[in-house]
């Protein structure tokens, strides 16, 4: 269960580097962290907005809260 204060935290993680960002999430595979960092390393943006995707959904599957 992610609590409001961890998702800030990893969206500020996020902008800095976001395959990191998604470590540790409950349904992120190894597979998913590989294309994350594909995308990051093909532009920072699609890596970004992917990560953020995935935090929030992550967020709003626990059951903390609705964005």
């Amino acid at each position: 269960m992610m609590s409001p204060g961890e998702l800030v935290f990893r969206v500020i993680l996020a902008l800095i580097c976001p395959p990191i960002s998604v470590l540790g999430l409950t349904n992120v595979g190894c597979g998913t962290v590989l294309l994350l960092c594909l995308l990051t390393f093909l532009g920072f943006l699609p890596g970004l907005v992917v990560a953020i995707i995935l935090i929030v959904k992550e967020y709003s599957d626990s059951g903390s809260g609705r964005i």
